[in-house]
């Protein structure tokens, strides 16, 4: 079983591995070149949007350039309803993997199993902070997944925890096009008061995850 299981995730690093490497040799992804290509599939761009927010964990490629570049093609509104479905699915995929791939890892170095613990008594607390503050999207996903996280506490804190990043990206997007410079600021204020409290802790919080 154990066998079994590193497999699986070796498999997984060389998907990882693999997907940086195109992106870096070949695609080198903006949020214009995102916006191109999925807008070329017509009236199915929505969907391929989407899916591709979904798979985007799976291959470390950074959330927040998928993020503007739905306000790029789409507009603030809906950027930001495409951005959130997709940003969410994605999220708990990778959550499930490593829910599924994780128990096996008893064993852990001493920050990680501190973290673990941590998620553990305060599941939703914990994720929605995490979400809110500036740390690693995939990272905060696989450690729940790993962690054991209830799936239902890790899907209500992501949903309410990606909101204000989700909407500040995607008008920032849009802006690009528009240049409302009035919208930036207005949302971005809204922005600051999610993270605030969540920025006080980032210290701690990082330090659990480095």
């Amino acid at each position: 079983m154990r066998k079994r299981t590193l497999a699986k995730w070796a498999a997984i690093a060389v998907i990882a591995a693999a997907g940086l490497w195109l992106n870096a040799k070949y695609l080198n992804l903006s949020p214009a070149h995102i916006r191109e290509g999925v807008l070329s599939f017509g009236i199915f761009a929505p969907l391929i949007y989407i899916g591709l927010l979904m798979i985007r964990p799976f291959l470390l490629l950074p959330a927040s350039v998928f993020a503007v570049s739905g306000g790029l093609a789409f507009g603030p509104l809906f950027g930001s309803l495409y951005s959130f479905i997709g940003a969410a699915g994605g999220a708990f995929l990778s959550f499930a993997v490593a829910y599924r791939l994780g128990g096996n890892f008893q064993h852990m170095p001493l920050k990680l199993d501190s973290l673990r613990a941590l998620l553990r008594k305060n599941g939703f607390f914990c994720i929605l902070l995490l979400r809110l503050a500036p740390i690693h999207f995939d990272a905060v996903s696989y450690a729940a997944g790993v962690s054991k996280v209830k799936p239902l506490s890790f899907a209500l804190a992501t949903a309410a925890g990606i909101i204000p990043g989700t909407i500040i990206l995607n008008v920032l997007g849009s802006s690009l096009l528009t240049g409302d410079i009035i919208a930036i600021a207005v949302t971005a204020a809204i922005y600051l008061i999610f993270i605030t409290v969540p920025l006080l802790f980032r210290k701690k919080v990082q330090a659990l995850l480095d």
